[in-house]
């Protein structure tokens, strides 16, 4: 054989082997087949001039039953139509068959700051510094005795 049919073979080797592992990959870290997800909002809060909106949106996802909540600003430097994820948390499952969204209160401290506060003990899954020209502020609430 030459060594341009064996650099041939080795090469499609190669490229199986990089897709069977980005398969592996997808199966483990959890794209699972079939998945769904729907959302459905629970408030929205305008900026003093109207021209920022806070929204929180809840997501529940099939099959895993996965639960989570998200807020998204748009307006305030964003492009027309378009918005930026900037709180994300699971949601809480408080025993089998009962569920109970995350208490989120929103503020909206002037046109360009918004206050997220979210139950203490909450497992933040990705929080921003800015969206657009918003700058963010998150705090723990108290709770309530």
């Amino acid at each position: 054989m030459s060594n341009k049919i064996v650099h041939l073979i080795v090469g499609i080797f190669a490229v199986l082997g990089v897709l069977y592992v980005a398969m592996l990959g997808v199966a483990f870290i959890g794209i699972p087949p079939g998945a769904r997800c729907i959302s459905y909002p629970v408030m929205v809060v305008a900026s003093p001039s109207s021209t920022g909106l806070a929204t929180v949106e809840n997501d529940s996802c099939s099959p895993s039953h996965e639960l989570r909540t998200f807020v998204y600003v748009s307006g305030q430097g964003l492009p027309a139509g378009t918005s930026e994820i900037v709180f994300a948390a699971p949601s809480t499952i408080r025993d089998a068959g009962t569920y109970s969204p995350l208490s989120l209160k929103l503020t909206w401290l002037g046109d360009s700051q918004l206050e997220v506060a979210y139950p203490r003990g909450t497992q933040l899954q990705s929080r921003a510094e800015f969206a657009g020209n918003v700058k963010l502020a998150f705090r723990e609430l108290q709770p309530a005795y």
